[in-house]
């Protein structure tokens, strides 16, 4: 049987914030040379959760997500300690997965959970199994980690039969308790020591030796491997890991545009989707035949070898990485700490400010505010979002049917607001008018409302609508298409 990625997807935040910012806050001068490129920067209202939505969404997109019976989220920065991110995200991408799992505590928890996804495929206990992986982690400001951290999400649709566009050739693993980066459960911050060494007893010996033992699984020549989709620390390990590989004749092909290298200049390192997000960006322009080999590190290693199909060709047409990668805007420095809630003397709003919750109501109304079902009228046909005891339009009170809304719509009129208190002023409303009927009034989201004109394109975005009780509430946000072109500095 034939099992494999039938997809897959990838997300970018819309901020960035100069290496160079970075440096010049804290006046990193011995450094300066590693301080090019930038970071993404999750919003204020982002966090893992949201964004493994967004790459899981993308991954669907085209996609018949009845067929998807399990969701694995992997994060070392899941926004829970004790509650299932996995299951919101699979309701938040209207799935009827039964099975839901989170991997957390190490950097390789996605590859981790794509090799369980593999394994459940094999056995036959599943269809397909969608992958979403995603993090935010949080460096102490003013480290060199900090400036080569990156926030973001990744992917993978795994199933198996005919639409498999690259199928597993072979996977080896290795688990190894090595001291690299840390945090501990109540610690604030990433913490690590002695780089040099344990860049040498662990990345290194680890990855060249699960490489090695990928290569004799199946006896696959090194020299048919086009692509490698690998984490890596930073640009100076990968480059050295270029050098000492077996696969090192892929990395120096790909060279210094290769998946690593870009994402790190554009965006950062991911964490546990870095791997997964390189290989949306490999599988974008492989070809049928083409192998590409998948390796993720951390307390120990998985890599996988994949061969792309002739279905490849027959994959849906979608947003490509680039855009994500493209579409942005610069984030002054200060404004990041302030997402990340570094400035704690200045709380992301005012702390009197105490949000209503209703656990009851979340319950009744989550499958407007996860699922984004609207309500359709029997009678006349009118649809709305979100529900009402009766129709808007003909005042029909009863026979109504739910339907998923699609990602986007356009502005039929936007408002920015000064008064409601935003970390990003001004806030604003957006009414947006849906594919399907709909009339929706929401808050925006990614960049400044009054750069909209009326008849724009926009998109639906899952965020933290507020937290009350130390619960994050989700909902659907309206923000500017991501088409991919470059948006307004907030400097």
């Amino acid at each position: 049987m034939t099992i494999g990625i039938i997809d897959f997807g990838t997300y970018i935040p819309h901020y960035r914030v100069s290496r160079a910012a970075i440096g010049e806050a804290w006046k990193l001068e011995q450094a300066k040379a590693l301080l090019i490129g930038e970071r993404a920067v999750a919003g204020f209202d982002e966090d893992c959760l949201t964004m493994a939505t967004e790459a899981a969404l993308h991954a669907l997109a085209g996609r018949d997500g009845t067929q998807v019976d399990a969701l694995y989220f992997a994060s070392t920065t899941a926004p829970f300690g004790e509650k299932s991110s996995a299951a919101v995200v699979a309701m938040a991408c209207d799935m009827p997965a039964s099975r839901t799992a989170d991997f957390g505590n190490s950097l390789r928890a996605g590859t981790t959970a794509v090799a369980h996804a593999l394994d459940s495929l094999q056995a036959g206990s599943i269809r397909q199994v969608l992958v979403a992986a995603a993090d935010m982690r949080r460096p102490e400001p003013g480290t060199i980690l900090e400036a080569i951290s990156g926030d973001g999400a990744a992917a993978l649709l795994l199933g198996s039969g005919e639409g498999v566009i690259a199928e597993l050739v072979a996977q080896y693993h290795l688990s190894d308790p090595t001291i690299d980066t840390w945090r501990v459960r109540d610690g604030r911050y990433l913490q690590s020591d002695d780089e040099a060494y344990t860049i040498q007893v662990g990345y290194f010996a680890m990855m060249k030796q699960v490489v090695k033992g990928l290569m004799q699984t199946r006896g696959v020549d090194v020299a048919d491997v086009k692509g490698v989709a690998a984490y890596v620390p930073d640009g100076r390990a990968y480059m050295s890991m270029a050098k000492q590989s077996l696969l090192g004749a892929a990395f120096m092909a790909m060279g210094m545009d290769g998946p690593a290298p870009s994402l790190l200049m554009q965006a950062g390192n991911l964490g546990t989707a870095f791997a997964i997000a390189q290989l949306a960006l490999l599988l974008e322009k492989a070809n049928p035949g083409d192998h590409i080999a998948l390796v993720g590190y951390g307390d120990g290693a998985d890599a996988f070898l994949f061969r792309v199909t002739d279905a490849i060709t027959n994959r849906p047409q979608k947003r490509l990485t680039a855009a994500w990668l493209n579409s942005k805007a610069e984030l002054p420095y200060n404004l990041a700490l302030y997402f990340r809630q570094n400035l704690q003397d200045k709380p992301l709003f005012p702390p009197t400010v105490d949000p209503w919750t209703s656990l009851p109501l979340l319950y009744r109304e989550r499958d407007e505010l996860l699922r984004f079902h609207a309500q359709k009228c029997g009678n006349c046909g009118a649809v709305w979002w979100p529900h009402r005891p009766n129709c808007y339009d003909c005042g029909n009170e009863t026979d109504f049917s739910t339907l998923r809304l699609g990602g986007k719509a356009t502005v039929a009129s936007f408002v920015a607001e000064w008064a409601i208190p935003t970390p990003v002023p001004p806030a604003g409303m957006i009414t947006a008018d849906t594919p399907e009927g709909a009339r929706i009034t929401n808050a925006s989201t990614d960049g400044d409302p009054r750069g909209l004109k009326v008849g724009d394109e926009v998109e639906f975005a899952l965020r933290i609508f507020h937290t009350a009780k130390g619960l994050p509430h989700y909902s659907w946000k309206i923000r500017k298409l991501r088409d991919g072109v470059a948006g307004e500095s907030l400097s």
